[in-house]
């Protein structure tokens, strides 16, 4: 951020330094309060782009970096319910598949302990991602209730349609990225969290017709609010350990 206040501030030019390539590994879940979720096997693989200020007066010119990429991720959770009272029991998945577009402000610091090429360094921004396929798998039985909505498998009584993960929620996600990395001379290794920021479905909340009674009132709550709720607030989450490697670009 205090490249980008700079940049405005002071004529200096963004060259390109560095360009490499990184594989992720992790667990990724969603945040559903609904369901019980437990994480899933996330992967990242994709390339970036390192920017630096140049003709920047300034001491930490040669710490402060931008970086723009472009991954192919995976996300997802599983879910499970168990409704003991009323003999019910349901299990899923989804498995969600994204281009993602990450942009980051870092901060890279030489250790002066060691010798030349050891590197620590801090990066924080936003991550857009834009879902290309998925698959998704939701099963719940419930005895002495014979309905469909109470008794029902993806795959064996759903069609195509119900598989598919981006038929049931958003394509559009986005989320924010921080992390701690060490740098040996051009291999890297990074530890980062995602949170995600974009509920992942739309569900009417039943429960909004009725809040007239608990305090509120027409004239700060209109019928298009209570409409407009989302009984459903799941996001994406991710812990991801990353190994790259990066080459300098020469000027």
């Amino acid at each position: 951020m205090l490249a980008l206040v700079a940049a405005v501030q002071m004529p200096v030019r963004a060259q390109f330094v560095h360009y490499g390539a990184q594989v992720s590994g992790g667990c990724s879940y969603v945040t559903d309060d609904q369901l019980t979720s437990s994480p899933i096997f996330a992967a990242n693989i994709g390339g970036y782009v390192d920017f630096m200020f140049t003709e920047w007066k300034n001491p930490w010119s040669e710490n402060i970096y931008l970086r723009a990429g472009l991954n192919f991720t995976r996300r997802g959770t599983n879910i499970s319910q168990d409704l003991t009272l009323l003999n019910s029991m349901r299990r899923g998945y989804l498995h969600n598949y994204y281009a993602q577009i990450p942009v980051f402000v870092g901060f890279k610091y030489e250790i002066p302990q060691l010798p030349a090429g050891n590197f620590v360094n801090f990066f924080i921004g936003p991550a857009f991602n834009v879902g290309l396929f998925g698959r998704r798998w939701d099963r719940q039985l419930t005895l002495d209730k014979p309905q469909e909505s109470r008794n029902y498998d993806t795959f064996i009584t759903g069609t195509k349609s119900d598989r598919a993960s981006f038929k049931h929620i958003r394509r559009l996600d986005a989320s924010v990225i921080f992390g701690i990395g060490y740098q040996w001379h051009n291999f890297t290794v990074d530890i980062f969290m995602e949170h995600g920021f974009v509920a992942l479905m739309k569900v009417a909340d039943v429960l909004a017709p009725y809040d007239v009674f608990q305090g509120r009132t027409e004239e700060n709550m209109t019928e298009q609010e209570k409409a407009e709720r989302n009984a459903y607030l799941g996001t994406n989450q991710a812990f991801m350990l990353s190994i790259g490697y990066q080459i300098p670009i020469n000027r």
